[in-house]
């Protein structure tokens, strides 16, 4: 057999499909703690491959486009809307903040697994400035 063959049908059997049923539906109450706010190319690295070095390893270049929250816990992408989101307190945690939310879905789109959320209540930890632990050992 062809061993570009094997390799592909490998590929293709190891790869995470995403399953649209999972997704919650528009008018469900979410409530992420932990997230990681992130861009949306970093978080479907993260949640496709397993790779959550992708979520701290990705830089503002990246963030720029588009900021997405990751529940790592349930695998799930976020875009965040609402009064409380403000894009300045969103960048404030990319890179290892993390962003805790209540809020209700309003859409989900099937295609990229990214549910977007009206958001009632918001608390952004930033990111920790560099050498915040230096002297903790």
């Amino acid at each position: 057999m062809n061993t570009a063959l094997i390799a592909l049908q490998f590929a293709l059997a190891s790869a995470p499909l995403l399953n649209p049923a999972s997704l919650p539906r528009p008018g469900e109450e979410v409530d992420v703690t932990a997230g990681a706010a992130t861009a949306l190319s970093c978080a479907t690295t993260a949640r496709d491959q397993g790779d959550l070095g992708a979520l701290t390893g990705c830089g503002y270049a990246e963030a720029q486009q588009d900021i997405v929250v990751y529940d790592v816990a349930e695998q799930q992408l976020y875009r965040l809307t609402g009064k409380l989101v403000f894009r300045w307190l969103l960048e404030s945690a990319v890179g290892g903040g993390s962003v805790d939310f209540v809020g209700k879905v309003t859409k989900a789109d099937r295609k990229t697994g990214v549910v977007v959320v009206d958001v009632s209540e918001l608390n952004v930890t930033p990111r920790p400035k560099p050498g915040a632990f230096k002297g903790c050992l």
